[in-house]
């Protein structure tokens, strides 16, 4: 699958609505609170520990105290994501709609949350600002999040959008327990709408993270200036393409103000990046990808003018990299790399059809040099890529050839069923490749059983608990590839009860028992309307022969039966009456 990293695209006009012709008042009110809607993360990883708590209930236990701490009059909702069905990305919910705050019933929607599934962000937060009515009022949202977006969107694009059609939205990121790199990636929704990224990393952290943010929700929005003046910017001359600078500015400092980066002699309101300027003096940019001659400009809001500018130059940076001629399939590939090094740069393995922003595998070039990168499954020729991350700007490549690899396998011809089976094997013994018994009819990647040769060679394998003919597999877990394969005939076994024909209520009950013996066989004591996995009284036939087992308390008729664990087959049965004593 191809994924592709957020392009950098102009721009246009976004101020226009931000402001409707309303708010152009002669007498100064007071700025309401904003609406806010608390988007919490209940995707399967919430259930990953802290210190020995799960991150749920650490975020659960952070969440009611915000709560009782919440001014009365704040306008809020709730909403979460993953918490109800696995590998859904439409799984997500407004639990508690905006309204005048109730802190019991959030509450309780809150703690009843029980995390599942996948991370859709980013149609959450495009949910929250529409049931926010972020096209006409201000708008926020507070997102609480341990991981990336992992249904397919694009958390940078969505948030330039939002900010493009709405009046006042703003969206407030804490990164729960993220990398570095994480965070790096999922700031963009904070920075491309004026709000707050915070990481956070243990509980403290996450109640610190929270106050902070809504005394920033709390707080009134700076004042709409309608006679900005003039404004001054101070930035460096040049700037290496893709490089991180500083701007110092002095102007009105008015609601939504900004400062933006254009090509020089574009159209004032046309740009390719900005940053809005309420968090201070300094704003911190990030140089285009395409070097060139550019501008800075204040941009204030109101009015829709430039009242600041300066020159900037953006000069081109280059890359080397270096990586072997050919490697095997899914193997582990060196490459050195010589670059800018930005946090967000990669080197990519690509076909060379692909677009710069496109790859099959890819690794910042922040995790180290030489830097490990996985080869795809699949034969063929290959381009190493050096990516910078800024316009997803190719610096440099070199060709690869990533060559097949092959597998064999020798298996018995038949075993009994749930037996343990003896597969020795040759193949690349990657860490996730594994051995399975498959039925024929089944793709490369499904299978009954199975085990990583990781865990030894001759390796160990159960048969399937039902008779019939399957494959031995050899699988490349990358690609889930068929190395090879040997069919195997599995064949049912049997087993024999002996036991008295009556015995009293809570009594040791003597069974003799003839069966395959495996470790998880066992013998029961049920009635005869309970399906074979069910039972009153069992003991594993591992504990002797003949074996004791207990007598039920209540009289009746019941069967002594022998169940294989595996599958929970009943291969034996004998009626036996209990009598009152």
């Amino acid at each position: 699958m191809e994924i592709k990293h957020a392009r950098n695209f102009m721009i246009v006009l976004f101020i226009l609505l931000l402001f409707p012709a309303a708010s152009c008042l002669a007498t100064p009110v007071k700025t309401p609170l904003s609406n806010v809607i608390f988007i919490l993360d209940a995707s399967g990883s919430m259930w990953g520990q802290i210190s020995g708590k799960p991150k749920i209930q650490i975020a659960k236990e952070v969440m009611n105290d915000l709560i009782d701490h919440l001014p009365s009059d704040l306008r809020a909702g709730l909403m979460a994501y993953g918490h109800r069905r696995k590998g859904d990305c439409h799984d997500i919910e407004l639990l508690v709609p905006v309204g005048r705050l109730d802190p019991s019933k959030m509450k309780a929607r809150i703690n009843a949350i029980s995390p599942k599934g996948k991370t859709p962000l980013t149609a959450a937060v495009r949910q929250a600002a529409e049931k926010l009515h972020y096209n006409s009022q201000r708008a926020t949202v507070v997102l609480v999040s341990d991981g990336l977006e992992t249904c397919g969107g694009n958390p940078c694009e969505l948030a330039e959008k939002l900010t493009m059609s709405g009046v006042d939205f703003t969206v407030h990121v804490i990164g729960f327990d993220l990398s570095k790199q994480e965070q790096r990636r999922l700031r963009c929704l904070a920075d491309k709408t004026g709000g707050l990224f915070l990481a956070a990393g243990n509980a403290a952290a996450l109640r610190n993270a929270l106050f902070t943010t809504i005394k920033k929700v709390q707080a009134p929005p700076p004042p709409v200036k309608e006679k900005p003046g003039k404004a001054t910017l101070k930035g460096p001359a040049t700037v290496p393409a893709g490089a991180a600078f500083k701007v110092v500015w002095k102007g009105p400092g008015s609601r939504r103000d900004f400062i933006a980066i254009a090509k020089k002699g574009s159209r004032d309101l046309e740009y390719v990046d900005y940053v809005f300027i309420e968090n201070g003096n300094t704003v911190r940019m990030i140089a285009p990808g395409n070097p060139g001659a550019y501008e800075l400009r204040y941009v204030h809001a109101h009015s829709r003018q430039v009242i600041g500018r300066a020159d900037i130059k953006i000069i081109p940076v280059t890359a080397k990299v270096e990586a072997p001629a050919s490697a095997k399939v899914a193997s582990k590939i060196q490459v050195k790399w010589k670059g800018p090094g930005y946090d967000d740069d990669y080197i990519t393995i690509a076909r060379s059809n692909q677009p710069p922003g496109s790859y099959i595998k890819y690794n910042y070039v922040s995790e180290g040099n030489p830097l490990e990168v996985q080869a795809p499954a699949d034969p063929g020729t290959y381009e190493v890529r050096y990516i910078m991350g800024k316009g997803s700007k190719l610096l440099a490549k070199t060709g690869i050839t990533i060559k097949g690899v092959t597998a064999k396998l020798e298996a018995p011809a038949s075993a009994k069923v749930a037996s343990k089976i003896q597969v020795k094997w040759e193949g690349p013994g990657y860490d996730d490749d594994y051995i399975c018994i498959s039925r024929p009819d089944q793709s490369p990647g499904g299978y009954v059983e199975y085990n990583y040769v990781s865990e030894g060679n001759p390796l160990k394998v159960q048969a399937p608990a039902d008779p019939g003919t399957y494959e031995v597999r050899y699988i490349m877990d990358k690609g889930n590839k068929l190395l090879a394969k040997t069919s195997i005939t599995i064949k049912g076994v049997t087993a024999k009860v002996e036991a008295p024909a009556s015995a009293k209520v809570a009594t040791k009950i003597t069974v003799k028992w003839e069966g395959p013996g495996y470790d998880d066989d066992y013998i029961t004591i049920a009635r005869s309307d309970q399906p074979p996995g069910s039972y009153i009284k069992y003991e594993y036939v591992t504990e002797g022969n003949p074996l004791k087992v207990q007598a039920p308390a209540d009289p009746g008729t019941y069967e002594v039966r022998y169940i294989m664990g595996k599958g929970s087959k009943l291969l034996a049965k004998k009626s036996i009456t209990i009598k009152k004593p």
